[in-house]
């Protein structure tokens, strides 16, 4: 439904363009930059750099959720009529993509706040709930009485390997898409595929009980399999023995991403292939490599697709990333220093103010994370409860800090399990955790509940992703409200 309704908005742009106000995109009636930020820590970074020397907008209202915010023809107008574009680039905002790719952005400046920080992914710690992901099959948590054994008939195929395609530029999309993820150039991620998937066999024949290497044919018995961790967690390695022929290795594994016994693919198959004279275990010590042979018949075309659709599929394992960064005020000062060269660049005749501004506000910025510093060095704990979702991880990660909480920070539930709540309300007893914390915009419910069962104090801890209309329009600042939550801290970790 919300795509259907996001098309009739595109579609209407074009009509409400011809009655918008008839200035030219980026150009304000009064001279000034027109500044759009869609939520409110962008928003009042810009005010504290800026001031009334621009034109600025906040596109999420005031007392909203941001996570379910869709943008209205007016609001797509306004960012059409940007000359500075603020956004987060998290999964609450995932209509921004769409918007921008309808107008022409050559002369506006986007500042995605992710690219300014270095992210992380939400994590889903003990007793939380997830609404988005199915963690039940999270390849961490492979218990191995699920795995089956394999026959080598699974692997059964005539293979290649992948690397000539590796280097021969076949793939070079597939780098430059990982390269965007990681943060390595393309050529590094390059060369890094090709030495993980080396291989001294550029072919491979594996039958129902034999595997064949340069028309030498050696049988093979099946040895169990072996559970190895990886950065995309725990996955089964299955073992074949051979009797030792000449020129065929004795000891191998294979790997195709997949547990289940007769496993078929669903795309042009690959399997990873490991080798060695000596053992099973010199096999397993040796990191950062696993050979990749795809279907002889497989073409270019076919192996890009299948290491982009693999690709994905690791980036959906891992998770989404935590989309609120500017919760460490660190991160908040990298964020402000970007957002203040694109002020620079729209507006050279302000740029001195702007940057003495943003000088001015770093310092107040970092004295806030001194501030929290403090307060963690003199604890006498180190782990706070929130009974509500949990936007902080970035918080949490700058002053190494453990939490517990019902979900993650841009879940959409509201509701946990009782099985949730009693988790969270025998770690408060247990720990005699002295507060428990909500959010902002929280209904409380929960908050509520285990403060009532533990008789802990329930006191916000407020991540700013939003603000009330009450407080829009009295001015509160984001610096005011961090400030606040520094008393809050030092109470829950007392």
């Amino acid at each position: 439904m919300k795509r259907f309704l996001f098309m009739i908005i595109v579609l209407s742009l074009s009509v409400c363009a011809l009655f918008a106000s008839g200035k030219e995109e980026g150009t304000a009636n009064n001279g000034k930059p027109d500044v759009v930020a869609v939520n409110f820590p962008a928003y009042d970074f810009v005010r504290q750099i800026a001031g009334d020397r621009v034109n600025l907008t906040m596109l999420l209202p005031p007392g909203a959720e941001s996570h379910s915010f869709e943008p209205t023809p007016k609001d797509i107008i306004t960012v059409q009529n940007s000359n500075v574009f603020i956004y987060t680039g998290g999964e609450s905002d995932v209509w921004v993509d769409r918007v921008l790719e309808s107008m022409d952005t050559s002369k506006k400046k986007i500042i995605r706040m992710m690219d300014a920080v270095d992210v992380v992914v939400e994590e889903i710690v003990e007793g939380m709930e997830d609404d988005e992901h199915d963690h039940e099959h999270d390849h961490a948590e492979l218990n191995p009485a699920d795995v089956e054994d394999r026959p080598l008939s699974d692997f059964s195929g005539n293979w290649k390997a992948s690397v000539p395609y590796l280097k021969d530029g076949s793939v070079d999309v597939y780098f430059e898409h990982a390269a965007e993820e990681s943060g390595m150039t393309p050529a590094d991620v390059k060369a890094m595929y090709i030495n993980m998937m080396r291989t001294d066999y550029p072919t491979l024949t594996v039958t129902s009980d034999s595997i064949t290497i340069n028309g030498v044919s050696a049988k093979a018995t099946y040895k169990g399999f072996k559970l190895v961790e990886s950065d995309h967690g725990v996955s089964p390695w299955y073992m074949y023995e051979t009797g030792g022929t000449a020129g065929v290795p004795k000891y191998w594994v294979f790997n195709d991403h997949g547990h289940e016994a007769g496993r078929q693919e669903e795309e042009i198959a690959h399997i990873h292939a490991l080798y060695d004279d000596k053992s099973f275990d010199a096999i397993f010590t040796i990191e950062d490599w696993a050979a990749m042979y795809f279907d002889t018949s497989a073409t270019a075309d076919d192996i890009l697709a299948s290491m982009m659709h693999h690709g994905d599929e690791h980036e959906e394992e891992e998770g989404e990333y935590d989309e609120h960064v500017w919760t460490s005020p660190k991160n908040a000062q990298r964020i402000v220093r970007v957002i203040t060269e694109a002020l620079c660049e729209v507006d050279t005749a302000n740029a001195a103010l702007f940057r003495q501004n943003a000088q001015n506000y770093i310092a107040k910025l970092d004295e806030l994370d001194k501030e929290f510093q403090a307060v963690v060095n003199g604890a006498k704990r180190k782990t706070i409860v929130f009974g509500d979702r949990f936007p902080f991880r970035y918080f949490a990660d700058a002053y190494g800090l453990t939490y517990f909480a019902a979900f993650p920070g841009c879940s959409t539930e509201t509701e946990p399990s009782a099985a949730t709540v009693a988790f969270l309300i025998d770690k408060v007893k247990s720990e005699k955790i002295p507060v428990i914390f909500h959010i902002e915009l929280s209904n409380e419910r929960m908050a509520d509940t285990i403060a009532e069962e533990t008789g802990a104090k329930k006191l916000l801890l407020h991540a700013c992703h939003n603000i009330s209309k009450q407080e829009f329009d009295r001015g509160v600042t984001f610096l005011e409200l961090q400030k606040a939550n520094v008393p809050r801290l030092r109470e829950a970790l007392r």
